[in-house]
């Protein structure tokens, strides 16, 4: 039988172990993510190895067992990526690929040849792209490992280019780049190539060669005007001049008029694909007029983060359509008209979209036109409602963001609810996203209505 005081002992010696325990566990989670004695995690050599494709090495702190990355479209890194390191081997696991030692040891090193993805990778950022005269971008997020649990892993970056090239990431313009990280905190596009940035007052734009020069043109005469409009509509300027990679390979059919944008914190990455952009056309300048801007949106949209949870992709995709809206209706570039028919569209793209599910069911099933159209009409029912601009409402809903450390989507709900001064009708825009609707365009008719009545309750 063991006494009180004996009891109390093994209780102090017990709980000591068990801080011990924790204390060596975190070291170890710290050590993995973040390096010690202030050195990253990991270093990555990327370095092209021709025209198209890169070589990365990674060179880890401490010994791994296993190197994970989040999954990309396409298999990506089965079908591209080739290691060059003997007896590693690459496996899926649910949302994540896992590279290791077929025998299981630890190693520092590994060596990997990656590609380009012939395809366009739809809804997620293209790994490696392909720029005319030997250039590439490349994405570093598809490039940086994570932890279990998918939070990325610290590590610095070593750009390599070819002979008689450079580097260009946001305000570097270099021969090479060593031990960089992305300012925004946030993964970036690397420009490694033969061309050299042109700089403007508003951008940093790194502009393919094959681009058709009416292309360059339109750029250049709407660049100035939107971004203008922009600063005015938002209350401020991004800090950091933001990059614009323009990509035009011009492959596909004749017809063919594809038009793909990423965006990331100061930066945007527009491809064009298809033979119809070869020459100036009514459909194509509206296309690339429209998109330009829509893209250029996410650039301000941007001071206000997602929150630990992904909030639906609606909320700012859908507004960077109406944003972009009316802005070329400000700019003077579409008349009401124009803006009428880009809502009457978003309406019925919308109803489409809903009699196969909800809104926030939408990406899962693979329709992604649904996040911009019904987003879209969200957002042009909250304007309507307010009597106000898309851009107002998210000039409050970044400041909300920043004030929270990311935004989410009940965080949405909530400020529509404080602008409009209806609870009813935020909680009608919530049923609206969350619920599947039996008859989708009466939905968005009485959406709009209610909208409708609201203004006109509040002109009284």
């Amino acid at each position: 039988m063991v006494n009180g005081a004996r009891k109390k002992d093994m209780r102090v010696q017990a709980l000591a172990a068990a801080i011990a325990a924790i204390v060596v566990v975190m070291a170890l989670v710290a050590a993995f993510t973040s390096g010690c004695n202030g050195n990253p995690a990991v270093n990555i050599s990327a370095s092209q190895r021709s025209e198209t494709g890169l070589t990365l090495l990674y060179k880890w702190h401490h010994p791994q067992r296993v190197m994970i990355f989040e999954a990309v479209a396409g298999d990506y890194r089965k079908l591209h990526w080739q290691i060059a390191s003997p007896d590693f081997e690459i496996t899926r696991e649910g949302e994540f690929d896992r590279i290791a030692r077929s025998d299981g040891k630890a190693f520092s090193r590994i060596e990997i040849i990656a590609q380009p993805h012939e395809t366009r990778l739809e809804k997620d950022y293209q790994p490696v792209v392909r720029y005319g005269e030997g250039g590439v971008l490349l994405y570093t997020g598809h490039f940086t490992p994570v932890t279990n649990d998918g939070a990325r892993i610290d590590a610095v970056f070593d750009f390599t280019p070819l002979e008689d090239a450079q580097i260009v990431a946001f305000d570097a313009h270099e021969k090479a780049l060593d031990g960089w990280r992305s300012p925004m905190a946030h993964p970036a596009f690397v420009y490694m190539g033969p061309l050299a940035p042109i700089e403007t007052d508003n951008v940093m734009a790194l502009i393919d060669p094959e681009t058709p020069d009416w292309i360059v043109d339109e750029f250049n005469a709407l660049v100035r005007p939107s971004f203008a409009k922009l600063a005015e509509q938002f209350g401020f300027t991004p800090q950091t001049k933001p990059n614009l990679f323009l990509s035009a390979p011009m492959r596909g059919d004749v017809g063919r008029l594809s038009y793909a944008g990423d965006a990331l914190p100061a930066q945007f990455q527009i491809t064009l694909e298809g033979g119809a952009w070869r020459e100036p056309s009514e459909k194509a300048q509206g296309v690339f007029v429209f998109s330009t801007v829509h893209e250029a949106v996410h650039l301000w949209q941007a001071a206000a983060r997602p929150g630990a949870i992904d909030p639906p992709e609606w909320i700012h995709e859908g507004a960077a359509d109406a944003i972009a809206a009316e802005t070329l209706v400000a700019l003077g570039i579409w008349d009401g008209a124009a803006l009428e028919q880009a809502e009457a569209d978003a309406r019925r793209d919308c109803a489409v979209a809903l009699d196969q599910g909800s809104l926030n069911g939408a990406r899962a099933r693979g329709d992604y036109r649904a996040l911009y159209a019904c987003g879209h009409v969200i957002a042009s029912a909250l304007a309507v409602a307010e009597r106000k601009s898309t851009a107002d409402f998210w000039r409050a809903f970044i400041d909300e963001a920043q004030a929270a450390d990311g935004y989410s989507e009940a965080m949405f709900y909530d400020l529509a609810a404080t602008r409009t001064g209806d609870k009813k009708f935020a909680e009608r825009l919530r049923s609206f996203a969350q619920t599947p609707l039996a008859a989708p365009e009466k939905e968005i008719d009485a959406l709009m209505d209610a909208a409708a009545r609201l203004a006109r309750e509040a002109g009284h």
